[in-house]
């Protein structure tokens, strides 16, 4: 019987019931069920939150990478540096537009790219460098600008997982020449079905964004001004946003009640991604690595947690990515890429979890044999 979900939308939905009944009436009474006035007050408030010039909500995250590549110019010919290890949908984009994904083995310790192994990667045709936040940690994003300049490349950062982080640098979302959101439901910012969105300070860029996430049109409806797409934010959706985003500095420092809780189980963090520094993470998973997922799974599921994989795969095991690549990868190239993908399990946490959750998972950390987790990380 299962004690402890892995996320639970319900119990977050049903808190929130009334105030979400609401949203749906503002739109109906607004009678803008397509873009409108709700939309753009999400896209402002949001700006302000992550202090960018503008926010540009679009239908999903990957059509948000997407948008941004197109937007500066990335196609076919072009390489784009990517993490070797992380949601298939920051691959998916690049090759959406038909440029080049090229990997970047990440760090031990984070799941983000490894800065000191982006020069390496970087050729004639290197357009841009798409550092993801993975987990809810912000990137090295300074070590990651300064190459980025040396090479004049444009820096997207994917910030699917990390609404609300901070670096010394600045708000996760402002720290690159533009950045794309999720608000998936399952996100720390999540909406009740799929939505994202573009952060950037450039003019320019958002307002290309705003034309090809909408068929390309300008200043007027059957005025088209550039190729594009359909990928609206949902007015609904906006509503829920805007309803959300004042909860979500709160919804953060739960996270990091909860993993504080997790790792000071563990003994310091031993085994858990990120166990050591909690300042600047908001925590969109907590992440152990196991010298035997299969058997930690099953011991955590005999005390009633259910556990899930972020994620079970590298760029180089998922197949329908070798054709774009430029060449072959291989696990020895990718040590920790590679092993991330055969270790990581990610334990339960959110708002949502009562403080009954909480320590049922912590009375299994504690009880779980230590020769399960790889230790040094």
């Amino acid at each position: 019987m299962t004690r402890v979900p892995f996320f639970d939308l319900g119990q977050l939905v049903r808190s929130s019931s009334r105030e979400i009944h609401a949203c749906l009436d503002e739109v109906i009474e607004g009678g803008y069920y397509v873009g409108g006035p709700i939309m753009r007050r999400f896209e402002d408030e949001f700006a302000t939150s992550v202090g960018t010039g503008h926010c540009v909500g679009t239908g999903n995250g990957l059509d948000a990478i997407r948008l941004i590549l197109e937007a500066f110019g990335i196609g076919p010919g072009d390489e784009v540096i990517v993490p070797a290890f992380t949601f298939v949908a920051t691959w998916l984009a690049v090759t959406q537009t038909g440029a080049t994904p090229v990997p970047v083995d990440v760090q031990p310790w984070t799941g983000n790219i490894d800065p000191d192994l982006i020069r390496a990667a970087i050729s004639g045709r290197t357009k841009a460098i798409v550092p993801v936040h993975l987990y809810g940690r912000p990137a090295e994003m300074a070590r990651i600008w300064a190459i980025a300049e040396e090479f004049d490349l444009v820096v997207i950062e994917d910030a699917a997982q990390a609404h609300g982080a901070r670096t010394v640098g600045g708000n996760v979302g402002s720290l690159g020449h533009a950045a794309a959101f999720s608000f998936y439901p399952t996100k720390n910012l999540g909406a009740l079905g799929d939505a994202g969105c573009v952060t950037t300070s450039d003019d320019a860029i958002a307002e290309r964004i705003r034309s090809r996430r909408s068929y390309g049109q300008g200043s007027s409806k059957y005025e088209n001004v550039d190729t594009g797409w359909n990928s609206r934010l949902d007015p609904f959706q906006a509503s829920v946003l805007s309803l959300n985003l004042p909860r979500l500095r709160g919804w953060n420092d739960r996270r990091r009640a909860i993993a504080t809780r997790y790792a000071a189980a563990l003994g310091d963090g031993s085994g858990m991604l990120g166990g050591n520094e909690f300042e600047n993470s908001v925590w969109h998973h907590v992440v152990l690595r196991a010298t035997d997922r299969q058997q930690l799974r099953a011991h955590l599921g005999q005390a009633g947690i259910a556990t899930d994989v972020h994620y079970p795969y590298w760029i180089g095991t998922v197949d329908p990515m070798r054709p774009y690549l430029l060449a072959p990868v291989h696990e020895r190239d990718f040590p920790c890429a590679s092993a991330l993908a055969a270790e990581v399990t990610s334990l339960p946490i959110g708002p949502w979890m009562t403080d009954d959750q909480v320590d049922i998972v912590v009375a299994a950390l504690e009880a779980l044999p230590r020769n399960l987790l790889v230790q040094g990380v």
